[in-house]
């Protein structure tokens, strides 16, 4: 190898019977693409010293146990992918790869993947995604990690998805509070019991998932910015942090989208009804701030919401997530992806008749769905708007419209 010194692309890629690849590769100083993927029976990588090197490829290797030593700075590796391999630890050079933005590690068979913490300091890592490894484990750099003083720069880690690891509790024990940067945060199904306290100085972070999170039972702290939050199948999941997360307030003061277990509709909410439609009349211009909710046992992976007014179809492409047992589904009507938005159009100033409506999917328990409505009085002139039909004197009349599909209410 030392005479392929010019070499700039090397493939051992599906060799299924590569044991070992020569220390020389290592020094190859022009290569850009270095792809070992697929070699089933390669046990060990030699250190590596490449510094023009672009991208990396150590997949499906099966009974791979380290990652190699990375012997200098290499700036141009953007984003890696590990998965299918026996790796136990990734080193501490690995901080080498100074230019990193995306790491992913993915059903790793080893029984604990061992990570530096320091790794998500690294200058450029913006993006980590972890998924299916039995269990991963935080290392301290060093003893003088420690002593470094209060004030430590935070990760630029934006985006952390770690799925399916088995998590527990101590997971949060790197001092979390160095993800203050992350914007997205994805753990599903793990064992952790607790969402700390720490959460709350994460405040950029928007989107929390914690689905099939079974044993979590508290949550200490709601990041201040959060909008998006799913605890689908969280089935352990306290009655106080429950109303905590169903808090008028948090909702009334951001676009929310909300998901998890419970059968009944916030008290806070101005009206609701059995069913899988709801209806309310406005006069103008559509409400500034719209909250609906639905309680049902749902079993589809997606369904769709869909909002007419005065008949006509407003609603475009929109997804929600309930599955199993009954959850509680609310959100911001303004977090609907609307085909032609119902708040830059004029209306009639007489009452316009806006509808809300849950159509029934293959597997959705419709008998026993619940549907509110909840028009934020500090953002609406409530003189605009009701909950009744204007137009109708009695109440066999409401009846008759709440179950059919009229096209116009205007009167």
């Amino acid at each position: 190898m030392s005479v392929l010194q010019n070499l700039e692309e090397l493939s051992f890629e599906d060799c299924v019977n590569l044991i070992t690849v020569h220390n020389s590769v290592g020094l190859l100083d022009k290569l850009k693409t270095l792809s070992a993927n697929g070699c089933r029976k390669l046990k060990t990588f030699p250190p590596i010293k490449l510094t023009s090197l672009e991208k990396l490829e150590l997949s499906h290797c099966s009974i791979l146990e380290s990652f190699p030593e990375i012997l200098m700075k290499m700036e141009n590796i953007r984003e890696l992918h590990l998965g299918y391999s026996l790796i136990t630890e990734l080193p501490l050079s690995f901080q080498n790869l100074t230019g990193l933005r995306t790491l992913d590690m993915f059903y790793l068979n080893s029984a604990i993947v061992k990570v530096p913490s320091s790794i998500i300091m690294m200058p450029e890592l913006t993006d980590i995604f972890v998924c299916g490894l039995k269990g991963l484990q935080w290392l301290k750099q060093e003893e003088g990690e420690e002593q470094m003083g209060p004030v430590v720069l935070p990760s630029k880690v934006e985006w952390l998805s770690v799925l399916s690891c088995n998590l527990n509790d101590d997971f949060f024990s790197i001092d979390f509070t160095r993800f203050a940067l992350v914007k997205e945060l994805a753990l599903h199904e793990n064992n952790f019991t607790i969402l700390p306290e720490c959460l709350k100085q994460c405040q950029f972070l928007w989107y929390l998932n914690v689905s099939g999170c079974k044993h979590l039972q508290e949550i200490r702290g709601i990041p201040p910015n959060l909008r998006h939050f799913f605890a689908k199948k969280c089935i352990s999941l306290a009655s106080s942090s429950k109303r905590m997360l169903l808090n008028q307030g948090l909702h009334e003061a951001r676009s929310t989208v909300f998901c998890l277990p419970g059968a009944g509709i916030p008290k806070w909410f101005n009206h609701w009804n059995r069913g899988t439609s709801i209806s309310f009349w406005f006069r103008n211009k559509f409400p500034d701030k719209v909250l609906c909710v639905l309680v049902a046992p749902i079993q589809d992976n997606f369904f769709r919401s869909r909002v007419f007014i005065n008949g006509k179809e407003y609603t475009g492409y929109s997804h929600h997530h309930l599955t199993g047992k009954h959850h509680v589904y609310l959100f911001d009507m303004r977090e609907l992806r609307f085909s032609n938005s119902p708040y830059e159009e004029p209306f009639e100033s007489e009452w316009n008749h806006a509808k809300v409506t849950f159509p029934r999917g293959k597997y959705t328990s419709i008998n026993h769905a619940k549907i509110g409505i909840h028009v934020v009085k500090q953002e609406n002139r409530m003189e605009d708007v009701t909950f009744t039909d204007p137009c109708s004197k009695t109440k066999s009349d409401v009846d008759d419209i709440n179950s059919s599909d009229s096209q116009s209410t205007s009167c």
